[in-house]
């Protein structure tokens, strides 16, 4: 089976989110270094206020005071979600490049070849981790973080979509 595909950058950059995250389940159960900063930065001042409350009225609650303390935390989340998305959109391929832009694959008892206009891959079958959908695409996982992208575009129908899930599943 042939089919031509073409990626876009928002073909991509939906990959790109779903295949850090699936990584990420993969390999570590925990919740993450800032939501448990956040957490325990609010249950600490949680515990502070609740020891505070029979000590002080609101009156005499400094908001001037809790309103310098949050900040630096206010400002440190800030940046890091700005840093973050700043890192994402370098990350992203060139155009006409070997991951966005039109390509040609083909598949067959040996596996399966990936053709562009910069040359070409071959990847035999024992390289195929794993084949999942996500919102309409085909990932074919060659590797943890690698994978060929197949969006919904490049299928006529749901029908084609399954049977070539169907052809891949069969020598994987």
């Amino acid at each position: 089976m042939i089919k031509t595909i073409n990626i876009s950058k928002e073909d991509y950059l939906k990959y790109s989110n779903y295949a850090v995250k699936r990584l990420w389940k993969s390999k570590n159960k925990s919740t993450g270094f800032l939501r448990n900063m956040i957490l325990w930065f609010f249950l600490a001042i949680g515990f502070m206020f609740i020891f505070q409350v029979k000590a002080t009225t609101f009156e005499s609650f400094h908001w001037q005071s809790a309103a310098i303390a949050i900040a630096p935390f206010l400002i440190f989340i800030v940046a890091y979600y700005l840093n973050v998305r700043k890192f994402k959109m370098l990350c992203i391929p060139n155009e006409n490049g070997l991951m966005i832009g039109e390509k040609t694959i083909e598949v067959n008892a040996e596996g399966i070849t990936e053709t562009n206009p910069l040359g070409n891959c071959f990847y035999r079958w024992k390289a195929i981790e794993a084949i999942e959908e996500y919102e309409g695409s085909i990932y074919i996982f060659v590797d943890n973080l690698l994978a060929l992208i197949l969006p919904p575009e490049s299928f006529t129908s749901e029908e084609e979509k399954d049977q070539f899930k169907g052809l891949i599943k069969k020598y994987v």
